[in-house]
């Protein structure tokens, strides 16, 4: 008589089965689980942005006007950036002191040039994570040619609103809140605090439309003078941005760049960011919103521009 020994266990049917069910189940719950973290990086964004609000307006309570979009003395409002030789400490660096940066700017020798002096070192080496949206792959810091070497910037996700107008030629004209040399009183708003951009993202790559990549890398600390970086423009190989593009954004100039609203355009001073759909900008009043890329050009100049009497909201 014989004996035989039976073994609990699964066939290669049903443990290719199982298999199946898990890979299934994986691929429904992986998508909302990126959702879910996007959705928390975004929201990291809009605070960070928040704070950039609150700290501009702690800002103009102390000094009764907005930061300068940056400061370069010696220029006229008329003057193209190829006139500045010196300075170009922008809003971002500023605001340190509103921020809980005190030491940091406290650090920072204003007499002194922002790069080729000991601030160049202490600016990069600064660590401001509330600079950088964590959607983008941003480093903390990046080399630009400033005509006489590479030098080294941290980096900002966040670029301020020069209006509607050209960054490099025009950049002590600008019809939003800041440009060089600014000083903009709450008063010169006249569309609305509401409905008027202050603040938005600009990711550090534009590679739209198959196109580039473009390195529009964007920094808190200075416009320095001498930068000439590609434009991003493929039709137009040989246009270049001056020192503004590293700290100011802007919604289109004359002769170009009509229609283009965010991640739109590899033009590297336009508003970009990572985030699928849009942009978050932070407006004049404090409050912050997500812009979709489709919104309509019309809305979109509007809200760039202070005192150019359109009726928007958004």
């Amino acid at each position: 008589m014989s004996i035989r020994n039976y073994y609990r266990g699964f066939t290669l049917i049903e443990l290719l089965v199982v298999i199946a069910i898990i890979g299934v189940l994986v691929g429904l719950l992986l998508p909302a689980v990126q959702q879910a973290r996007e959705a928390a990086r975004r929201l990291t964004c809009t605070n960070n942005l928040k704070q950039t609000g609150l700290a501009m307006h702690t800002f103009y309570d102390a000094n009764r006007h907005l930061p300068s979009g940056y400061i370069s003395p010696g220029v006229s409002a008329t003057d193209s950036s190829t006139s500045e030789t010196s300075k170009g400490y922008a809003w971002g660096f500023f605001l340190l002191p509103y921020q809980e940066q005190v030491a940091l700017f406290d650090s920072i020798d204003q007499a002194l040039e922002p790069v080729g002096t000991i601030n160049e070192t202490r600016a990069a080496e600064a660590n401001l994570g509330g600079s950088l949206c964590p959607t983008d792959t941003a480093p903390e810091s990046f080399p630009v040619d400033n005509g006489s070497g590479t030098v080294t910037l941290p980096t900002s996700n966040y670029v301020a609103i020069l209006g509607w107008n050209n960054v490099t030629t025009q950049a002590g004209q600008g019809n939003g809140v800041f440009f060089r040399n600014s000083e903009i009183e709450f008063k010169d708003i006249s569309d609305g605090l509401s409905t008027t951009i202050c603040v938005g993202e600009r990711k550090h790559i534009h590679d739209f439309f198959d196109q580039g990549p473009y390195a529009a890398n964007s920094t808190w600390y200075a416009a320095v003078p001498g930068v000439r970086r590609d434009a991003g423009m493929a039709m137009m190989p040989m246009m270049k941005e001056g020192p503004g593009a590293l700290v100011l954004g802007h919604v289109g100039q004359s002769g170009m760049m009509v229609g283009k609203t965010p991640n739109h355009t590899n033009h590297i001073v336009h508003f970009s960011s990572s985030h699928n759909g849009g942009v978050v900008f932070l407006l004049c009043d404090g409050s912050t919103h997500f812009v979709l890329d489709d919104i309509e050009y019309p809305l979109f100049k509007a809200l760039g521009t202070r005192a150019g009497g359109e009726v928007a909201s958004l």
